[in-house]
């Protein structure tokens, strides 16, 4: 997907569809963050559509996981005050088969979003293969 692509109402498009949060985790996570690191975050509201995109660059694809968790922390309580949900996604370079790593990144984002009552909408890794979604927490699955 291209931003030429984005359908006219995408704002009004709630990113509880995984097509739809994978294509917009594409968006956010270029090329150069790919090959470089990141880690990006789509704050939703209310409704889980996406209100604020963040994009931290050069981050390391074996960062300290604790930075992980103090962003949430510092993030995650300003979500609850609006009633809202997160979309994550983690560019690194490589391969697009899923990482000891990426799900480490995956379960501390699980544990923070628990741990502050917001919804984890999903947690998305890019590479220069494209974007797989890592699969939900049991409890939500099932």
């Amino acid at each position: 997907m291209t931003f030429e692509d984005l359908p006219k109402d995408v704002r009004n498009i709630p990113l509880t569809d995984r097509r739809i949060a994978a294509d917009v985790i594409d968006l956010l996570i270029g090329d150069g963050d790919r090959r470089d690191g990141c880690v990006a975050l789509m704050v939703c509201d209310e409704e889980h559509r996406g209100i604020l995109p963040i994009v931290l660059s050069d981050v390391p694809h074996d960062a300290d996981l604790s930075a992980l968790v103090s962003l949430l922390d510092l993030l995650l309580p300003l979500v609850v005050e609006r009633g809202g949900s997160l979309l994550m996604g983690r560019g690194r370079p490589g391969c697009g088969v899923p990482t000891d790593i990426d799900r480490a990144w995956h379960q501390r984002a699980i544990d923070s979003c628990r741990a502050h009552g917001v919804r984890l909408l999903g947690f998305h890794v890019a590479t220069r293969d494209g974007v797989i979604a890592l699969p939900e927490p049991l409890t939500a699955a099932s």
